[in-house]
């Protein structure tokens, strides 16, 4: 009975002690991640108890991770009374902050918006050097973002932005982001497809912005040498608009009949003759003598009557 007894009160004794070491168990989190500014043992311990509001470390920034090394952490969790130590195959403890990422479009928005101000004008593109800047804000800090300082080269056309996110609150963190101006031009192009011979009018053209880099030199960019002229290649909508391909409407196409008319001291003649090219009010062009089927120089009068040209004439209109 006695043994018994012993027995009962050894078992006992035993789980006692099992409790109280399981009580006191110090394990490490398999996976560490943080939200606010600080690191505590709470954070990476379980177990951790009066200790776990204990700050160990700043916290990286939002998005970001940082790494300690394994006895280096032990040694610390020791010294203020947690009995914690890493196997062999720990020799490293990553902590990660989460973090909400702002988006591009907005850091685009700020920085074109302080941009805008010192250029006083809107007519660029910018390109940041980071294609996917990450920008990140904690979790519950408000996502906003804003340009603390700016700088900019007029003779390389490129920019400086330091930025800050959030926009407010007492723990805001900097960013610097570099990248390149691209001035435009606001040219007029066709809105519609232009068939060469019509003539083209103030409702057939838009406005749009190009690089200027990109607008070759005979391009034209002021409406009015546009107007009232016609394309010599079909024009599509959207595409600049050069030198090369305007000319006068067609007045006279090819092949189109025509009133010849002939003039000399007072004796005025007329005959029917074709048109062999196309042609331009005061241009002139070859017709041919539908009864004679001879073939003359005639200058376009209008869209129905051309005037044949003496050798005179044709040398004054070359002078």
């Amino acid at each position: 009975m006695k043994k018994m007894t012993f027995t009962l009160t050894f078992l006992i004794a035993m789980s006692a002690n099992i409790a109280a070491a399981v009580a006191g168990l110090v394990t490490l989190k398999p996976s560490i991640a943080v939200q606010n500014e600080q690191i505590t043992f709470g954070d990476v311990f379980e177990g951790a108890e009066e200790k776990a509001d204990y700050v160990i470390a700043p916290a990286p920034a939002p998005g970001k991770k940082v790494v300690f090394k394994a006895s280096s952490l032990a040694y610390v969790a020791r010294k203020h009374g947690l009995d914690w130590r890493p196997s062999r195959a720990i020799s490293r403890i990553v902590v990660k902050r989460a973090g909400v990422r702002i988006p591009q479009q907005r850091i685009l928005e700020e920085i074109r918006f302080a941009l805008e101000d010192e250029l006083q004008t809107g007519q660029f593109e910018l390109s940041l050097s980071t294609q996917h800047p990450n920008i990140q804000v904690s979790t519950d800090e408000e996502q906003s973002i804003s340009v603390a300082s700016l700088s900019y080269s007029k003779r390389g056309n490129n920019f400086v932005a330091v930025l800050i996110a959030p926009a407010t609150g007492p723990n805001a963190r900097q960013y610097k982001l570099t990248g390149r101006i691209h001035r435009q031009l606001e040219i007029p192009v066709a809105n519609r497809l232009i068939q060469p011979g019509e003539k083209i009018t103030e409702q057939d053209l838009e406005f749009v912005l190009v690089r200027a880099s990109k607008v070759a030199r005979n391009t034209l960019t002021d409406p009015m040498d546009i107007v009232g002229k016609s394309p010599r290649r079909t024009l599509r909508p959207g595409h600049q608009l050069s030198v090369n391909n305007l000319g006068d409407p067609v007045t006279v196409a090819k092949g189109k009949l025509v009133t010849v008319i002939f003039k000399s001291k007072g004796i005025r003649l007329a005959v029917t003759g074709r048109a062999l090219e196309p042609g331009a009010e005061g241009d002139i062009i070859r017709v041919e003598n539908i009864a004679s089927r001879k073939t003359i120089q005639a200058q376009i009068i209008n869209a129905e009557e051309v005037h044949i040209i003496s050798a005179g004439q044709r040398l004054a209109n070359l002078n």
